[in-house]
């Protein structure tokens, strides 16, 4: 009856430190009521008395020999988790302890010093010390930490080496931008960066503080980046997306085959190079060149490989061509060629001047 009990326990709520640290020993009045009912466990008949096809004689536990351990259990549920350890809970658990493999279903809620982890099914694997190693969760997974969540159907967690794999519409926000894709691969220790592929869309919202002047104007829309990968590195300070990326909001664009956006340590925006067929559209100006580089502190692009600017019916071309959106400032050196296409009003203006 004890270990009926005890797994009952355990099928309610789990409790799994993280840490080291030991749970405390169980209180003296704890120990006394265990022996006491031990005590007063079953007497069976010495095998040479045994009667043949005669069942052994059992002995009866009192109702109220229970309550020690509903007590308990009523406890267990409105108990608080200490800094270091995972709470788990869950409908169903299937533990193998000799294993350390745990398996539980139906709202399931993982929480550490992390964050909160919930899921349809989860998976799980605990060292001889009770840490958690490795954790896989299918369907509905989510993952909430400060003001970070994720989501996907389904994602494994490595806790040794700090690597998050989620797969099937996979997204992550931080509150503000929103990135989605079919898989999604973190690293939370050491080296922290991040693997979206494929089908990425990055969602940047105008609250985010994240501005590229001449791509990104004054309104309060959205802007949309797609790409077939996207790879973030905190700790060198860069994000890069490659492959078809296309960058929309409502004043502006830009397509290339790849762009890679330099942080500063504040997580501002230090410059941004573009390369491979880049083409830049805003308002009236559109401009191509094979590579494009932004510089968030002076607000200007630097054009190079056979760069062209087009402005209406005016094309500007050089060696190298830079532009400033806000004042519509440009300079184009050297081997600048500019060709005009002067309106009726403009042109006899101009003419006038000259006979002048």
């Amino acid at each position: 009856m004890k270990h009926a009990v005890t797994l009952f326990l355990l099928s309610t709520v789990l409790l799994v430190s993280c840490s080291k640290r030991e749970r405390s020993d169980a209180e003296e009045a704890e120990w006394a009521e265990i022996e006491a009912l031990a005590a007063d466990a079953a007497e069976v008949p010495a095998s040479g008395n045994k009667m043949p096809n005669a069942e052994p004689t059992i002995g009866t536990v009192a109702d109220s020999e229970f309550e020690p351990y509903l007590k308990r259990l009523a406890e267990m549920k409105t108990i608080q988790r200490a800094a270091g350890e995972t709470l788990l809970t869950s409908e169903r658990l299937v533990l193998d302890d000799e294993k350390r493999f745990v398996q539980m279903e139906e709202n399931v809620v993982v929480v550490d010093d992390q964050g909160t982890l919930m899921t349809d099914r989860l998976v799980g694997r605990f060292s001889v010390s009770n840490e958690v190693e490795f954790i896989e969760a299918h369907g509905n997974v989510g993952l909430v930490s400060s003001n970070r969540s994720a989501s996907a159907e389904h994602a494994i967690y490595n806790y040794r080496s700090g690597y998050v794999q989620m797969e099937g519409k996979a997204s992550a926000s931080d509150g503000s931008n929103r990135l989605s894709g079919e898989r999604i691969k973190l690293w939370i220790r050491g080296n922290r960066k991040m693997i979206c592929e494929p089908n990425v869309l990055l969602e940047i919202s105008p609250d985010s503080g994240v501005k590229i002047e001449g791509m990104s104007g004054q309104t309060n829309a959205l802007t949309e980046v797609r790409a077939d990968l996207a790879e973030y590195n905190e700790e060198e300070g860069w994000a890069e997306l490659v492959g078809r990326v296309r960058i929309r909001d409502s004043r502006a664009a830009m397509n290339c085959e790849k762009i890679r956006i330099y942080l500063k340590e504040d997580n501002e925006i230090d410059w941004i190079e573009a390369v491979g067929e880049v083409i830049i559209q805003s308002d009236d100006r559109k401009a191509l060149a094979d590579r494009a580089t932004y510089h968030a502190d002076e607000g200007k692009f630097v054009l190079e490989g056979d760069p062209k600017v087009k402005q209406g019916l005016n094309v500007m071309t050089g060696d190298r061509i830079v532009f400033w959106h806000e004042n519509r400032r440009m300079v184009c050196e050297p081997n600048a060629r500019v060709l005009l296409y002067l309106d009726e009003e403009t042109k006899a203006k101009f003419l006038k001047d000259i006979d002048d």
